[in-house]
């Protein structure tokens, strides 16, 4: 039966590298895109060498790499080469769609800008994922997670009042930008589907953080309120919406409304959350904070985590003890969603069975699917360039 995923038949040449535009790249080609990630066979995507564990950097396949490989073909070619740069020209003109996020220009100075390739295939719908975009004062600026975090105010909203500000532990903007940028290039598909016509896509990371921290933005543009290091506290205020010290570590809990308080109250056996006057509604919790707190974690303290949360999720008060990532992947939840990818020793490269996650969310018939493992470093070229119907001479200088 043919493949029903939505993105099937649709070829993405992909130049993007370390973590937004191989995230997004990934989304399509879940969602059935044959997702071409053309490489510098001088060791490829910088993400292939990020790792601690040295044998994997070594290998050129560590776990940066792996977790936005999946589905994937890699083509390696030094794109300084003549014949190289025009099997991917080639490439571009049947493509329907090209992935990079190099600096603005970089691409017409190797002679495949938007332009140029938009002329020879003009239903080509580009992505060019950017810090901060093809126009303005900042446009060509360097912009990593990290500089984004800080310059966008999110850090100044990440961390204890008492300690300072500190980044989200994982590039957080780089996702957020890879699936904006996936979004917008459903979105240009679907509309030359009703235009005939190819589309320029500009996605910053800078704009795609603005953008996912818009209530939080709108304090300040709205109500004039200057958000500030809140550290653990909930965004709803609730002084219930907090994290919480037990006897073995620590709960974050979310008890916003008056049900979930009195199911807390009642879970751990605490009745003075809701006989004393000083907590008769919120204005009042909020005002004795401390004194509310020094109740919970006193009841809090004569117990583990996991039976506190085990207490609270039979009451419906949203909480969850702080675990770890191998706990997090060993929840029946994932299982159950089928959300991890598990791959054998055979898929290579890696030399031993692992598994990685896959898309999240899922459809009810044709939805995405994980059909081939990360690949090693122009594990493709040579197949690819064939289906473009190079012949060997023309093979082997390209890939020389």
């Amino acid at each position: 039966m043919a493949d029903q995923r939505p993105f099937a038949g649709y070829r993405v040449v992909d130049f993007t590298r370390v973590v937004s535009g191989p995230y997004a790249a990934l989304q399509l080609a879940l969602l059935g895109a044959d997702v071409v990630k053309v490489e510098s066979p001088a060791g490829g995507d910088e993400a292939r060498q990020m790792s601690p564990d040295p044998a994997l950097a070594e290998a050129d396949m560590a776990p940066a790499f792996l977790a936005n490989g999946i589905n994937k073909r890699s083509v390696a070619l030094d794109l300084k080469n003549p014949a190289a740069r025009d099997a991917v020209e080639t490439l571009i003109q049947g493509a329907d769609v090209v992935l990079e996020n190099f600096r603005p220009g970089v691409m017409d100075r190797l002679g495949l800008g938007y332009a140029a390739m938009a002329a020879l295939n003009p239903k080509l719908v580009w992505c060019a994922i950017t810090g901060f975009g093809q126009t303005g004062p900042r446009a060509g600026a360097a912009a990593y997670d990290a500089r984004l975090q800080a310059m966008s105010g999110l850090m100044s909203i990440t961390g204890q009042p008492e300690a300072g500000p500190v980044r989200a532990g994982y590039a957080v903007i780089d996702a957020a930008t890879g699936m904006a940028a996936a979004f917008a290039v459903a979105a240009a598909l679907l509309q030359r589907e009703r235009t005939g016509r190819g589309q320029f896509v500009d996605a910053p990371m800078f704009d795609a953080i603005l953008s996912h921290m818009g209530p939080t933005t709108a304090e300040w543009t709205v109500a004039g309120l200057k958000p500030g290091l809140a550290g653990n506290q909930g965004t709803s205020g609730r002084p219930t919406a907090n994290l919480f010290r037990c006897r073995d570590g620590f709960v974050m809990m979310a008890a916003n409304n008056e049900r979930q308080y009195a199911a807390l109250a009642a879970a751990i056996e605490a009745p003075e959350l809701v006989e004393d006057p000083r907590f008769a509604d919120w204005n009042g919790r909020k005002a004795h904070a401390h004194d509310l707190r020094a109740i919970i974690e006193a009841r809090f303290g004569e117990m583990d985590a996991r039976e506190i949360e085990d207490r609270l999720e039979a009451a419906g008060v949203p909480a969850s003890r702080v675990r770890d990532i191998p706990e997090a992947i060993d929840d029946p939840q994932v299982a159950h969603r089928g959300l991890m990818a598990a791959f054998d020793a055979a898929s290579g490269g890696v030399g031993k069975p692992y598994s990685l996650v896959g898309a999240p969310f899922s459809f009810a018939w044709g939805g995405p699917k994980v059909t081939s493992p990360p690949p090693t470093l122009g594990r493709d070229t040579e197949a690819v360039l064939r289906e473009l119907g190079l012949d060997d001479a023309a093979i082997r200088s390209a890939m020389s």
